[in-house]
């Protein structure tokens, strides 16, 4: 199934509450796919957001923060605390690198991007 498409029927479900942790690959716009997935709740309801676990490559000069770039830019938030920690090196100057980070309630609740 396409991850945008299990991403949102996961998270209609009624096992949203239970899911406390995904984990996924960054490829090109794949995060904005959490964008507004709870947009239909309550803010008001109990609802724990999950750990996102999200691996990628980077070639940069500082992996760490052009990593940490492309995910802000995916989520189109500004503010998000992330985790950042490098995996392995898979060829010269090429990092596989997994940053963590809970799901900003901002971007959970937002009005979701359109596809283009």
């Amino acid at each position: 199934m396409d991850g945008r498409r299990f991403i949102s029927a996961m998270f209609a479900s009624d096992k949203a509450k239970s899911i406390t942790q995904v984990v996924m690959n960054l490829p090109k716009d794949a995060a904005n796919a959490f964008r507004g997935i709870l947009r239909d709740r309550s803010k008001d309801e109990e609802f724990t957001l999950p750990m996102i676990h999200v691996y990628g490559f980077s070639k940069a000069e500082d992996p760490e923060f052009d990593f940490h770039q492309r995910i802000r830019i995916a989520l189109s938030e500004v503010a998000v605390d992330v985790e950042m920690r490098r995996v392995r090196l898979v060829a010269p100057g090429k990092w596989v690198l997994c940053a963590s980070f809970i799901l900003p309630k901002s971007v959970a609740f937002a009005k979701p991007v359109l596809d283009m």
